[in-house]
């Protein structure tokens, strides 16, 4: 058994031409949409890059900090990844555009993708999932009540250029919110669009409601919609998927399972199990069992006091958290209003019977 970074070193001498794309595929390009492309990839999806050329581009960026740290929870094997990927067949020659990055803290939106394509005229889109930027995070807890948020709208816009400008069949794909943000794009997009998607990959990504999934455009694409969770899942459960759900072996434990580096690879496939672990089965059902019992104001206002707690702090990336920030939240959450107390104090309650309720 190895890993994403081994699977290159195994395979990566063989073309997409000599071995179609696959699973692996998918987790390995979602990783290196991590790196930093500014100045290197275009935004323009039909000014494209090879792979390798990029790479090249990117060691005379490295003594700047922007490109070199890529923050407190993206693992810095990323750039090792990128490297390797630069030196075997199958990824070196694959072109690049549509470079898009930016965070608008107005807005509270947090976006980033890129676009791959293959010699065989093949198209991958990736999205970025949330980078270190607290502006990110709370854009991902937005989710809990807003219909919409930013960085699905711009998923559907980016779908939408690039399909007009590359022609060729499309794989959609994401990590983390990246895998949100790839079916959600793919449901929007329009019947055209559809017609042209033959996979989406949504790897360990937060799901929807049920009124989503029921939609009609959703079904239309939901037999080349794939999920994958890790075992001991917490990111991906949030919410709800779709049917073609996997659950793959971590070698870490807990929240850290996020870590595509952790996920099992034997040959071109991500080793499965039988199903998620009881722990992560219970902070699903106890999410759940929130989402249920809590209005949509109620739910607004949880991320509000989260989130304003954490502006106390000044910090504009989880990097920038100290030990003396996180007195600052605790103080900031101590000090709320009467009413915020109370929703907190229900929340807690709630999770703790729904625990003790499935142990």
């Amino acid at each position: 058994m190895g890993n994403i970074l081994d699977f290159i070193d195994w395979r990566g001498d063989l073309t997409f031409k000599q071995d179609s794309f696959h699973e692996v595929d998918g987790v390995i390009l979602s990783a290196v949409s991590y790196v930093e492309l500014d100045r290197i990839v275009s935004e323009n999806p039909a000014e494209q890059i090879l792979l390798r050329d990029a790479f090249e581009e990117f060691q005379s960026y490295l003594h700047n900090p922007k490109y070199r740290n890529l923050g407190r929870i993206i693992p810095d094997e990323v750039l090792i990844l990128f490297e390797k990927m630069s030196k075997c067949r199958r990824y070196a020659s694959l072109r690049m555009s549509g470079y898009v990055n930016h965070v608008d803290e107005q807005s509270e939106e947090q976006f980033a993708a890129v676009t791959f394509q293959n010699d065989e005229g093949e198209i991958y889109i990736v999205y970025r999932g949330t980078d270190d930027t607290i502006v990110g995070w709370k854009e991902d807890f937005n989710i809990a009540y807003m219909d919409v948020i930013p960085a699905q709208e711009e998923a559907r816009k980016y779908l939408h250029k690039v399909s007009t400008v590359l022609k060729g069949k499309i794989r959609l794909m994401g990590h983390s919110k990246g895998g949100n943000l790839a079916i959600y794009s793919a449901v929007r997009c329009g019947k055209r669009i559809q017609k042209r998607i033959v996979g989406i990959y949504n790897l360990d990504g937060p799901g929807f409601l049920p009124e989503f999934l029921s939609l009609g455009d959703y079904q239309a694409v939901n037999e080349c919609a794939y999920w994958y969770l890790p075992h001991e899942s917490m990111i991906g459960t949030l919410l709800y998927h779709g049917t073609n759900e996997y659950v793959i072996k971590s070698t870490n434990k807990g929240i850290m399972q996020h870590d595509f580096f952790s996920w099992e690879v034997s040959g071109k496939c991500l080793i499965k199990v039988e199903s998620l672990s009881k722990e992560s089965l219970i902070v699903h059902q106890a999410i759940d069992q929130c989402m249920k019992k809590l209005t949509v104001a109620q739910r607004k206002q949880f991320v509000t006091i989260v989130f304003d707690a954490l502006e106390t702090t000044s910090a504009k990336t989880l990097s920038e958290i100290t030990p003396r920030s996180l007195k600052n939240i605790i103080e900031s959450v101590k000090n709320t209003d009467p009413e915020s107390k109370k929703l907190l104090m229900n929340m807690g309650k709630l999770v703790l019977k729904t625990v003790r309720e499935n142990r």
